[in-house]
């Protein structure tokens, strides 16, 4: 007898990859009035959204976004891209060249001794892209806790420009350990930049106090919000993230605050049993999606990458007039080159 499918895995296969995407009833408030989509309601952020001191650029092309609530899913709170052009550059590079570098870990540190440099670093610099990263020993594997894979991939040296293709996370903060699903591999420091935009995120998205209506906004005062644990995910165009719930923070009162960058998504939440028919969400890069309360610890995964949705901007950085991409990023071309088949989703809670 086969066994009786949960409507989360129902949702999965309609879009797994390999068949025409149906978004039909997808929400995407990049194509849809959002006064014409029964799911969702616009809400009314707190403050402003303000670009920390510390940061040397404007990061958001509007102070005082429109922001959405999704009626079905009490505290699952969207704002559809509000950075600037350049702010979605330096997140890439944040995203690509500074977070997975030692003592941050990625799938590949139990298999390979990494050097210092990020591999999209060696892979962008004609003369380390071909040199060979060694594998680490039996003895270094069976230490880390993890199973090796069956691939033959993992048991040979490989090229930068391999194995960024197979870098699949890494880890920033608390350091989560994926065979246990605790947080027991230490700590290094948070990235500083990102830590101070997930908080003005987490500002602007606090209840305002002169509504007492629970779904306009996350009761955690922002104020108080600090990057503790983090996830870079990199996905490429066939990559997908099954259901699951993160529920393993200390501080599951504050919101998981979400950021995409390159190709868009079908993304689906639920609710706190894989029973519930989740809702498909598509995000885009530049979006912001945010966990609050009930939906904290709601089922949800990303069974689908789209393919051919990298924003031009992405992909074309001279191509505006006031743009000043070229000079402060001379080698965008590799950015475009990994973002035109990549998404970047960085998260903090």
């Amino acid at each position: 007898m086969a066994p009786v499918q949960t409507a989360f895995r129902k949702a999965e296969k309609k879009y797994k990859r390999g068949q025409p995407p149906d978004l039909d009833n997808a929400v995407d408030l990049a194509t849809t009035a959002a006064a014409a989509n029964e799911a969702v309601r616009e809400i009314k952020l707190a403050c402003d959204l303000e670009t920390p001191a510390t940061i040397p650029l404007q990061l958001f092309s509007q102070r005082r976004p429109p922001a959405y609530a999704l009626r079905d899913h009490p505290g699952l709170l969207l704002i559809p891209n509000p950075f600037t052009d350049e702010a979605q550059r330096w997140l890439a590079r944040k995203c690509l060249c500074d977070c997975p570098r030692p003592p941050n870990r990625t799938n590949l540190d139990a298999f390979f001794s990494l050097p210092p440099e990020s591999l999209f670093e060696l892979a962008s610099n004609s003369e380390k892209s071909s040199l060979p990263i060694a594998n680490r020993s039996q003895a270094d594997i069976q230490q880390s806790d993890v199973t090796l894979p069956k691939e033959k991939f993992y048991t040979q040296p490989g090229s930068p420009s391999s194995l960024l293709e197979r870098q699949r996370w890494c880890t920033l903060g608390l350091q989560y350990n994926w065979t246990t699903k605790e947080y027991d591999r230490g700590s290094s420091p948070f990235d500083q930049d990102l830590d101070s935009l997930m908080r003005a995120i987490a500002i602007a998205i606090t209840r305002p106090s002169d509504t007492s209506d629970p779904a306009s906004g996350n009761d955690y005062n922002g104020n108080l919000f600090e990057s503790e644990a983090g996830i870079i995910n990199y996905y490429d165009e066939r990559a997908t993230m099954a259901g699951h719930v993160d529920k393993t923070e200390e501080k599951m009162d504050a919101p998981l605050i979400s950021l995409s960058i390159g190709l868009s998504c079908v993304y689906l939440i639920g609710g706190t049993t894989r029973d519930t028919e989740p809702t498909p969400i598509v995000l885009h890069s530049g979006d912001v999606l945010a966990m609050c309360g009930e939906s904290r610890t709601a089922y949800h995964g990303v069974p689908l990458v789209l393919a051919d949705t990298t924003p031009a901007s992405l992909s074309c950085p001279n191509s505006g007039a006031n743009d000043n991409a070229a000079a402060a990023y001379p080698e965008w071309h590799y950015f475009a080159k990994y973002l035109e088949h990549h998404r970047i989703n960085c998260n903090a809670r």
